[in-house]
């Protein structure tokens, strides 16, 4: 929050509001004598053994009085860091930063600092509380809900706020704090928490949250991974006795998983940044089955969490709220009263309170958590290896075991290349599996040797009712919202495996969706506590084996909606859809949301030949990028640089005069070239009405391999190429409408089309195909996914008409039989795409 500098004359450093030339870039944190011994300094400095830090470091440069004195560089599991030593520092003589000094300088600040994080957490604790204002209103109400209700409606932030007599209203959040109104977030809070993980930010909170909150009315919870380093868990033990020693009535709680790290290690492979399946497994799920225990109601509570997330620590953290509902669960308020301190005001707070610190800073280490992570340093994986290397050893052999194909695996290990997996395990070594083959019309899939009873999940589908049963067949039906979806299972005891049948639901994309969610959680399961802890009812329980009471299943599906395939293990195993031939695409999200804009290609087409160099207002960096993709793609650009090509002059000097026919020609381009568009083309029907929610399920079942978050990205672009311009709002493939308040992207036939753009298709298609004799009928068979009727949903009427019109042109660029029966188009092969638009244009 505070600006830094140094203050040489004590060793110490100096908070400040004032920017200048000395004011430091990073946080320093204090270095401690044990990290000094680990880096060896003992052969070049003379330093005593004591409790304060001798000096300080920003990331790895060390400074002694503000001076820097040495470098360390590299550094891994397996080699030691380089150190390289300034002249200052080649022979240093260190003595102990003045503590009391220290925290008397910056006394003021830490005042201001800690003072409104004490009166940010009061603030929220009386927000929440329902004791701490008398009685709030009605504590039926979740007027959280209310205010996200009208912040859909009017597109801004809004609360809810008490008025006089214990009335509510709801007023945009600007105006209730201009206003100083009590704002009510939600008044269902059940529980109060202070998340204890060991390390310096929780302890700063629990610190702060202690100082306001009586004892009787909030917990600390510690999660014990699996991965914890034994100064984390000594902490844990001296900070309790601490508090109750000052507070015996405040509970503390340890949750951990009911199974070994390593179990799920063996069950899911390792985690890595694809792959972080450890957070949700090893710490979310048990703490919040651990609520539910606690609570004693069997439905998770709602609870609201004091939390040390900080924005330093990392860009995605920084664009967290300080206050949010539902951030990481539905039923949880994060509260985060340290968000905007640096990790100098961290330290400071702790030697100002005398609190203790966690021997791993002392080490060396910035953070404290889990002994291996996809996301730690290899500073780090260095200190850990050095100081607890019982603690990594199992992990490392682990990883070592499970890489058969790898030549140099001390070398793939030292690199990080582990923390990088996107693959699942071989599925020679999975014998459940689950293939998709087909989807449309009629659903088949085949599950083998499945580890929990499909009927069990199917029960989160809706009702379900079993109609007759045999020793090898089973029927039923299952109330989907207010459809009913008949189905069929037939069993092969021999081969271990089912096959399940539902027909003609190829359009219900919805029901697929969780349906596929289903049978994924039913061949992979392996009793994480993930899915459990999302059932707003207490209905699902997992362990020790899986078991949905129907009587409390709401059907809510919050156990299926909670992560990609509905089932961690399933996504982490990532096994591909049997059935389907995805082929090679190029990377399907190229425009980092961003579609062709008509604006954009207006002031393009203005100033071709010095567009990228000109004043064209597009951000450099985000949106210029993108649109060059979509101009190469709409065959504007070449593909090996910015340069403007043949069929683009001719776009540019026809665009003002003919905009739609270049707009259309451009979607026949992209229908080749984009891997989105040529989605759309070959899996959207024509007269078709769908929410985008609807779009995203639909193209998820045609590229599995690919994460949500990529995806949507890919069809957010095309569908803001379809709302910024012709090809959604005249040429109707992706006009956007308002139904109920929902946008609905609805895609109709488009039988104005240009002859020129006719001609220009045909010949692409020709020219893709290898072959000139073409008929009518089969641009309008039902398993066709390229052409002139899958672009643009010309009827097969109007077709015709513009094929008749094509023959009598001048330049005889095709020749139609469409008399007596017949349907025949012959193309010139002396004819290419680009000479058809030459002469039309």
């Amino acid at each position: 929050m505070f600006k830094i500098t140094w203050d040489k004359k004590n060793n110490g450093v100096l908070l400040t509001m004032r920017s200048s030339e000395e004011t430091l870039n990073v946080s320093p944190r204090p270095v401690f004598y044990e990290e000094l011994d680990l880096l060896g300094l003992e052969e070049f400095w003379d330093y005593p053994k004591s409790e304060q830090p001798l000096l300080w470091a920003c990331e790895r440069r060390y400074f002694y009085k503000g001076e820097l004195v040495l470098e360390a560089r590299g550094g891994n599991i397996y080699d030691d860091p380089q150190l390289i030593l300034t002249d200052i520092g080649k022979k240093l003589k260190l003595e102990p930063i003045n503590i009391e000094l220290l925290c008397e300088n910056n006394e003021t600040a830490m005042f201001l600092l800690e003072h409104e994080a004490l009166e940010f957490i009061n603030t929220i604790y009386r927000r929440y509380c329902p004791n701490a204002t008398q009685k709030l209103i009605n504590d039926e109400i979740d007027f959280q809900q209310l205010a996200e209700n009208q912040e859909k409606k009017l597109k801004e932030k809004h609360t809810v706020i008490k008025e006089d007599c214990d009335s509510f209203d709801i007023m945009p959040l600007a105006e209730a704090e201009i206003k100083g109104k009590q704002i009510i977030l939600n008044t269902k809070i059940e529980m109060f928490i202070a998340s204890f993980s060991g390390g310096k930010d929780s302890q700063v909170v629990l610190d702060l949250v202690s100082r306001v909150i009586p004892s009787n009315d909030f917990s600390v919870i510690y999660s014990d991974t699996g991965y914890e380093l034994p100064p984390s868990l000594e902490l844990y033990e001296q900070t309790k006795k601490m508090y109750q020693e000052q507070y015996p009535d405040l509970q503390f709680y340890l949750s951990k998983n009911h199974q070994d790290v390593l179990y799920y290690w063996d069950k899911m492979g390792s985690p890595s940044r694809m792959h972080r399946w450890c957070c949700s497994v090893m710490k979310t799920a048990p703490l919040y089955r651990l609520l539910k225990e606690i609570h004693g109601s069997g439905k998770q509570p709602n609870v609201l969490v004091f939390e040390g997330v900080r924005a330093e620590e990392s860009n995605r953290r920084a664009l967290y709220d300080r206050i949010g509902r539902g951030v990481k669960h539905n039923n949880v308020v994060n509260a985060r009263p340290i968000f905007e301190w640096n990790a100098t005001e961290i330290y400071l707070y702790l030697f100002t309170r005398q609190l203790p610190i966690n021997k791993g800073y002392r080490n060396g280490l910035s953070r404290v958590g889990c002994s291996i992570c996809p996301y730690s340093s290899s500073w780090s994986e260095c200190i850990v290896e050095k100081k607890y290397p019982n603690n990594i050893n199992k992990f490392v052999e682990q990883i070592l075991n499970s890489l058969s194909n790898v030549k140099d695996k001390d070398v793939y290990l030292k690199d990080g290349k582990w923390k990088l997996r996107a693959g699942g395990k071989a599925l020679s070594e999975e014998p459940s599996r689950v293939d998709f083959i087909s989807t449309n019309p009629d659903f088949v899939a085949i599950l083998t040797a499945p580890k929990e009873d499909l009927f069990q999940w199917f029960n989160t589908l809706g009702k379900l009712q079993i109609q007759s049963q045999d020793k090898t067949t089973i029927s039923g039906e299952i109330k989907y919202n207010k459809s009913v979806f008949p189905f069929r299972i037939v069993s092969d005891e021999e081969k271990n495996n089912s096959t399940i049948y539902f027909e003609d639901i190829g359009s219900e994309i919805l029901f697929q969706s969780h349906l596929k969610r289903v049978l994924y959680k039913s061949t992979y399961c392996v009793h994480c506590e993930a899915c459990e802890v999302e059932c707003p009812t207490g209905a699902l329980s997992v362990v020790p084996f899986v078991s949905i009471d129907d009587k409390k299943c709401i059907h809510c599906r919050k156990c299926l909606d909670f992560t990609e395939k509905g089932c961690i293990a399933a996504k982490s195993i990532n096994t591909p859809e049997g059935g389907k031939n995805m082929g090679k695409f190029i990377s399907i999200d190229r425009y980092a949301g961003f579609g062709l804009r008509k604006v954009w290609l207006d002031k393009f087409f203005s100033n071709t030949e010095g567009f990228f160099e000109s004043n064209h207002g597009l951000n450099p960096t985000k949106q210029i990028p993108p649109f060059i993709c979509w101009l190469r793609e709409a065959e504007i650009l070449n593909r090996d640089d910015k340069k403007i090509s043949v069929i683009g002059k001719i776009m540019t000097d026809n665009y003002f005069s003919n905009e739609l026919i270049v707009w259309e020609i451009i979607w026949v381009n992209l229908s080749y070239n984009s891997t989105i568009a040529k989605w759309y083309v070959e899996n959207v029907n024509w007269n078709t009405r769908m929410k985008k929610l609807e779009q995203e399920l639909l193209l998820r079942n045609s590229f599995p391999q690919y994460k949500e978050r990529t995806l949507r990205n890919a069809l957010e672009a095309l569908l803001n190429t379809f709302k910024e311009g012709p090809l959604g709002n005249t040429i109707l493939l992706g006009k956007h409408e308002v139904e109920n308040r929902k946008t609905i992207i609805v895609k109709q036939p488009y039988n104005n089309i240009s002859p020129v753009t006719v001609a220009y298709s045909l010949y692409r298609y020709a020219e893709q195909k290898n072959r000139y004799s073409l008929t009518v009928s089969e641009f309008y068979d039902k398993n066709q996914t390229e052409g002139i009727y899958r672009q643009f949903g010309i009827s097969r009427e109007r077709f015709e008409a513009v094929l008749r019109t094509l023959k009598e042109d001048k330049n005889q660029v095709l020749n139609a039989d469409l008399n007596m029966g017949l349907d025949n188009i012959n193309l010139r092969e002396d004819y290419t795409s680009l000479d058809i638009i030459k002469m039309l244009l």
